[in-house]
């Protein structure tokens, strides 16, 4: 918290103050007495995720000691954003206790919270609001020491660790394997011996056993393999009921080890490998040639291959090996309950082979296989063609090679994927994926072997060879495009819908894919009836009167049956084409009348259980019913929709009252002002700046002030200008500060064509007394000052009674919806519904989606009340704007400075990511501190360096600007959001001799309109202007440039600077320059510039989107913002 700012500290300690405050006002008073006599220790404190923690230990007069602990976190906001840095101020604390006394379980406060709240206050009374940190700091645990405590242990553990494994180096473990004395189901024993190096250290002697006790004491540390097989070979073993296990598991570990041995006198050293058991036909002569007899055949030895004929000899095969099982051993098992195994031993050899078979109840077939005698067996035509078509089968078992006199040519085949649909006794559905064709005897796991499946055609045997892959590829795109997965698993590639809900849902999905879906088969007689469309015609809809919205119902009739219109909404909603009818039948919507639903749904809101149409609403939904649906509706309703009707070709003319000639467009605007006003719905003029919004609410406000006040609110720097620009073209109006003598009898005399001007910050202050009348204009002035919905201003703007509301903004929308939101529930609550629905309906479909469809509803529903006009479309006469970018190469003492602080932040914001138990809000504070030191080091190295004596790269240049400018005879706007900056340059322009005016946040308002006039009036070359306190409703005409000293993140602030020049009553082309320094953070700033400027023309011009930063982005910039 070292790099935040002087103010932000400050801030930040009074708001954890007023936190503290609020949850002392919480307790009951009659709990006062009591705490009073508690005695309190503590408090420690801790930092849970985003979360302050304070402990207290709590002793009453019966000298039972309590836990208390009190939480303070940011209030969350409606839409869901972290605050940022620059809107700390904005943000509210919440303090949160807890207490393990029996009081606190039932009433939520207790004397022991209200006695550790007031501890906790008293003691950040005795501290001011800049020494809050330093406070959190002397109550937290000493970390140095606990950090060199972990290191000694962690070293300790290492040094220990590290002289283990060099004592296990010294020896080495040895298995020995004992064969059974029966053949089959005997359990095979593996023993451990422990050899340690010869004295010459030539070899290892021939070793001791080890016992099972002291072999589960070793440690492995140094071998995790000979670990492994440890703990499975001194696993105890229950008899025959556990299949021994643990031993085939073991065996399966010994594969591919170098120091396996036989548990003979002379330990005979043996391989153990893994292969694949195959049962293979082997064509051979029945006349000519003798066959090779038995005792010419070895164990395990290559076969030479017979000459093709019409009789074949069955035999075993590993790795294309014969195996005679009369010389060697078959052992068969299990390595666990679904994974049987066969051994093969060939003791001759020394070898032993471990086969895993396909399925547990191909045993069986292995033990037919291993006593028959089948060297003495052969297969004529007949019986070998039998084999061969139904040798698909045995490969499920065990793998089957045929010759190809037998399996017939290689045919490739693309095997149609399906789904097999089975309805499940009760509810639900059971479903598997397959590989259909129909020369397949039945349905192929996708992706499983046999990849070549052998059939008989007229033509003789042939095999469909099966592309694995493709069918697991394909396979995959269809779980995942369904959400297969999120289903109940019954196997490989089978799933359980467990409801008739789930099974609907997947069905749906199903049938609105159409192509795109696998075919679906079901059993004859048993599928879920889908039967009729649901058209607009079948809909019976009624609306009733409420207070200040309608009531919305509605059902459909099929075939006798009434669906409810909320089903038909909740089905669309869901992204469902079908809704149930009956037992186990269901409809489908008709793909019209669907969409017209979505759209329907977007509109009505689902308020408890009832659905709501708000006024603004009306005549979306009269078009989206159309002529095809039965309405029955109040005469309200009918009563407003002719209004409408009425208002459709109402053009009202300029009022005789207002003193201007207005522009065409400005006619068309106060014209649907007019409109919007005699509606009784609040709408937003999101004109550009300099299009003369001010005039046009005037006018409006002209039309409006016979039936009662104004209220105006308005940032402090313009609210002057309101009441020169109301006396100017708008004599009739009575236009008042709210900042004289008796503002109450001000408030309360308001009557007809009376205007009352206040700034949003008074407005907050006073809330009440505004509240206590009720106002016939609510005009909201840079009405971007409430889209923060949860901010204190934004809630006392929405306590004000209000006949109509009205926002004026060159930026309703900037950086994220929840803006847009917040500013609807302000003007036209009710349009766009709660939070939570406007969150899950629109802003992460579209900001985290990049949702076309539900950016464009969103559009198309708040399209009627929005009036957004660009310069550039209705201002043909207005002088043309050349924009410029200029580069300040950092001098070698400025890039080293600013590598370092780089640098820095990287190391330690990176660290604190890998933290899981860092605070997330805190790790973006921080983020953004660094940020601001970046930019200041990328503009003068002073900001941040007080020791710094030189200029700087990015003021030289702004000097030798400025004489340019002023060799030409030009005038400029200079705008930087950094105060200070603003401070060396105009210490800069006293050396120079340049004139100026300045304006930042701490100039008095009167003295702002002095400055404003002045300058106006040829009162200096410059006007040095902070960004955040003069960007916004002045008049600067005067100039015709306008410099940006340093990029603001959001655009539109920047672009609203620009246009106090740029406006309406500019004769003079206008440059504007931005000065930025290469290789810092500046550049990467610019270039998040067109991001935001396509979330604003993504909602309101019908464009593409782009969303909004987190604080991972936040540290790519840092990285990014590197020198070459």
């Amino acid at each position: 918290m070292d790099l935040m700012s002087d103010d932000a500290i400050s801030a930040f300690g009074i708001l954890v103050g007023e936190a503290i405050e609020r949850l002392v006002d919480r307790h009951n008073e009659s709990l006062d007495k009591q705490a009073a006599m508690m005695s309190v220790d503590g408090p420690t404190f801790s930092q849970v995720d985003h979360r302050m923690q304070f402990d207290f230990r709590v002793k009453g007069n019966r000298q039972k000691t309590v836990e208390c602990q009190i939480e303070i976190h940011e209030q969350a906001n409606e839409d869901g954003e972290e605050k940022s840095f620059d809107s700390l101020l904005d943000t509210a604390f919440e303090a949160s206790p807890s207490c393990t006394c029996d009081i606190f379980l039932e009433q939520h406060t207790c004397q022991h919270t209200l006695a550790s709240s007031w501890l906790l206050q008293e003691q950040l009374a005795r501290r001011g609001a800049a020494e809050v940190f330093e406070f959190l700091g002397e109550l937290k645990v000493d970390t140095v020491n606990s950090g060199r405590e972990l290191v000694g242990e962690i070293l300790g553990l290492a040094e220990e660790s590290n002289r283990t494994v060099e004592a296990s180096e010294e020896t080495q473990l040895q298995w020995r394997i004992g064969l059974p004395n029966s053949r089959y189901y005997s359990p095979i024993s593996i023993n451990a011996y422990e050899q340690k190096p010869r004295k010459n250290r030539k070899g290892w002697t021939k070793g001791r056993e080890v016992r099972s006790y002291d072999l589960l004491r070793r440690d492995f540390s140094g071998n995790l393999r000979d670990g492994r097989i440890a703990a499975l070979v001194a696993k105890p073993s229950y008899s025959f009921e556990e299949d021994h296990y643990a031993e085939f598991q073991a065996l399966e570990a010994l594969v591919g080890h170098e120091n396996v041995t036989w548990d003979d006198v002379d330990a005979t050293p043996i391989e153990v490998f893994a292969a694949e058991l195959t049962l293979t036909l082997v064509p051979v002569e029945v006349e000519g040639e003798e066959e090779s007899s038995p005792e010419n055949d070895v164990v395990l030895a290559n076969e030479e291959t017979a000459k093709s004929n019409l009789r074949f000899r069955p035999q075993l095969e590993v790795a294309g090996i014969r195996v005679n099982v009369e010389d060697c051993e078959v052992i068969l098992g299990h390595s666990s309950p679904v994974d049987p195994l066969v051994i093969l031993v060939d003791t001759k050899g020394n070898r032993m082979v471990i086969c895993h078979l396909r399925d547990p109840k191909a045993t069986r077939m292995i033990q037919y296989l291993v006593r028959s005698d089948l060297k003495d067996t052969l297969l004529d035509a007949e019986a070998a063609a039998k084999f061969s078509v139904g040798s698909s089968t045995v490969d499920t078992l065990i793998r089957v090679n045929l010759p190809p006199q037998l399996a017939g040519p290689i045919e490739p085949v693309e095997a149609e994927l399906v789904m097999e649909l089975r309805p499940r006794p009760g509810a639900g559905l059971s479903l598997a994926i397959g590989m259909h064709d129909p020369r397949f005897r039945q349905l192929a796991v996708p992706g499983e072997a046999p990849d070549t499946v052998p059939c008989l055609t007229d033509l003789g045997p042939v095999r469909l060879q099966r592309d694995l892959k493709s069918e697991l590829d394909r396979t995959s795109a269809v779980v995942q495009k369904f959400a297969l997965d999120a289903l109940a698993s019954d196997g490989h590639f089978r799933w359980v819908a467990t409801s008739d809900e789930i099974a609907l849902d997947l069905l749906a999905a199903l049938y609105q894919a159409g192509e795109e879906a696998p075919r679906l088969i079901w059993p004859e007689g048993e599928s879920l009836k889908v039967r009729g469309e649901i058209t607009p015609s079948a809909l019976r809809v009624q609306i009733e009167d409420r207070r200040d919205w309608f009531g919305l119902g509605g059902t459909v009739s099929l075939d006798g049956r009434e669906i409810p219109l909320e089903q038909l909404l909740a089905a669309v909603r869901d992204n469902r084409s079908l809704v149930q009818v009956g037992d186990r039948e269901f409809s489908k919507i008709s793909d019209a009348f669907r969409k017209r639903l979505q759209q329907l749904g977007d509109t009505v809101v689902n308020d408890r259980g009832e659905m709501k149409i708000a006024d603004a609403a009306v005549p979306s939904v009269v078009e989206l019913f159309g002529e095809d649906v039965s309405i029955e509706a109040t005469a309200r309703w009918h009563a407003s929709i002719a209004k409408l009707e009425s208002l459709a070709d109402w053009n009202p003319d300029k009022p005789a009252g207002l003193d201007a000639t207005l522009r065409d467009y400005q006619l068309e605007g106060y014209q649907w002002l007019a409109r919007l006003a005699a509606w009784g719905v609040g709408g937003v003029l999101a004109d550009d700046m300099g299009l003369g919004k001010t005039v046009q609410t005037l006018a409006a406000l002209i039309e409006r002030g016979p039936d009662g006040p104004a209220l105006v609110v308005a940032p402090t720097s313009v609210g002057d200008n309101w009441v020169r620009e109301a006396m100017r073209f708008a004599p009739s109006l009575n236009a008042h500060l709210y900042r004289d003598a008796d503002r109450k009898k001000l408030v309360k005399s308001a009557g007809d064509h009376d205007i009352i001007i206040v700034s949003y910050q008074l407005l907050q202050r006073d809330a009440e007394i505004f509240a206590t009348r009720t106002w016939n204009t609510l005009v909201l002035d840079e009405a971007q000052f409430v889209k923060n919905s949860q901010t204190k201003t934004a809630r006392a703007v929405r306590a004000i009674n209000a006949n109509w509301r009205l926002g004026l903004s060159g930026t309703p929308l900037e950086n994220h919806l929840g803006e847009l939101w917040s500013l609807f529930r302000t003007l036209s609550p009710g349009l766009l519904g709660s939070w939570d629905r406007f969150r899950n309906r629109f802003a992460d479909p579209i900001e985290r989606h990049k949702d076309d469809e539900r950016r464009q509803s969103l559009s198309r529903l708040v399209r009627p009340f929005i009036l957004r006009r660009t310069k550039d479309k209705v201002l043909k006469e207005l002088p043309p704007r050349t924009e410029i970018t200029l580069q300040a190469e950092l001098s070698k003492g400025e890039r080293k400075l600013y590598e370092d602080a780089r640098v820095a932040a990287l190391a330690e914001l990176s660290g604190a990511a890998n933290n899981e138990s860092g605070a997330a809000g805190q790790q973006r504070i921080r983020t953004l501190a660094w940020l601001t030191r970046l930019r200041q080091l990328s503009c003068h190295p002073r900001l941040v360096e007080s020791s710094w004596k030189k200029s700087s790269a990015k003021m030289d240049l702004f000097v030798s600007l400025v004489q340019e400018l002023r060799e030409g005879n030009h005038r400029a706007l200079v705008f930087s959001q950094f105060v200070k900056h603003l401070k060396l340059i105009r210490e800069a322009l006293d050396e120079a001799g340049v004139t100026y005016q300045y304006l930042d946040g701490a100039t008095p308002a009167k003295e702002r309109s002095r400055r404003v006039d002045a300058f106006q009036d040829g009162e200096g070359d410059l006007f040095l202007i902070s960004l955040k306190a003069g960007g916004t409703g002045l008049n600067l005409t005067a100039a015709d440039y306008v410099l940006h000293l340093d990029p603001w993140w959001n655009p539109a602030v920047e672009d609203q600077a620009t246009d106090r020049a740029h406006r309406i009553g500019q004769e003079r082309p206008v440059t504007v320059y931005r000065l930025v320094s290469a290789g810092t953070i500046e550049e990467q700033i610019l270039e998040l510039h067109a991001d935001k400027r396509k979330l604003v023309a993504g909602i309101l011009d019908g464009t593409d989107y782009a969303g909004k930063m987190d604080t991972a982005e936040l540290i790519d910039l840092i990285r990014e913002g590197a020198g070459e």
